[in-house]
């Protein structure tokens, strides 16, 4: 009997499993394409960001997302003196982790029935960006636009490698949110365009 025990803890330990989820993740999350791209030169010329939960720069994000989806014919970033520019963007920037908000009872109950309950037991955080992008001419802000992204990452309670789940999903937070922030610009091509150009044609 003594043995069988044993051999169904280590079976529990083998079953509770690395597994991992982050939803929606990176690949599944599409960058949307302009039309055409407005025929103007913009910079990101002012960058705030508050980040934590293990985020890294989202100013690049945007900035990759807006090269992708074709928004703009030029995108400066960083700006240097002398770029020539029809319009500047700002960003403020924020990035945050919520913890699930039950895992002390989790963990708990886990603990309490040595470790039985582990295969059956996950652990959902969210990871959250949020982007404010005004758009500016001639010292002028023309239009803010505002988005706040959310995935949920899903382990339990062993994982091969932790940093690998977070980096997953704060890549996926900041892809979502610089796609949302691509798409706003896109719903809004005819006024940006008409704004920024001017009397250009």
């Amino acid at each position: 009997m003594k043995l069988i025990r044993v051999a169904l803890f280590f079976s529990v330990l083998l079953f509770a499993g690395c597994a991992t989820s982050v939803k929606p993740n990176v690949a599944s999350i599409a960058i949307p394409k302009a039309p055409a791209p407005i025929p103007v030169t913009v910079g990101i010329s002012q960058v705030e960001q508050k980040l934590n939960g293990g985020f890294s720069d989202l100013a690049l994000s945007v900035k990759k997302s807006l090269d992708e989806s074709q928004v703009f014919k030029t995108i400066y970033y960083p700006v240097r003196p002398g770029d020539p520019l029809d319009g500047e963007i700002k960003l403020e920037l924020s990035s945050k982790m919520k913890m699930d908000g039950a895992w002390f009872p989790k963990a708990f109950l886990t603990g309490f029935f040595m470790l039985l309950p582990s295969p059956f037991i996950e652990y959902h955080h969210r990871y959250q960006a949020e982007c404010t992008l005004g758009v500016i001419k001639g010292g002028q802000t023309l239009k803010t636009y505002s988005v706040t992204s959310s995935v949920t990452a899903t382990h339990k309670l062993w994982m091969d490698s932790p940093e690998a789940l977070e980096a997953n999903a704060t890549q996926a937070a900041a892809k979502l949110m610089a796609s949302q922030v691509a798409q706003e610009l896109i719903n809004d091509r005819a006024f940006l365009e008409r704004e920024l150009r001017g009397n250009a044609r």
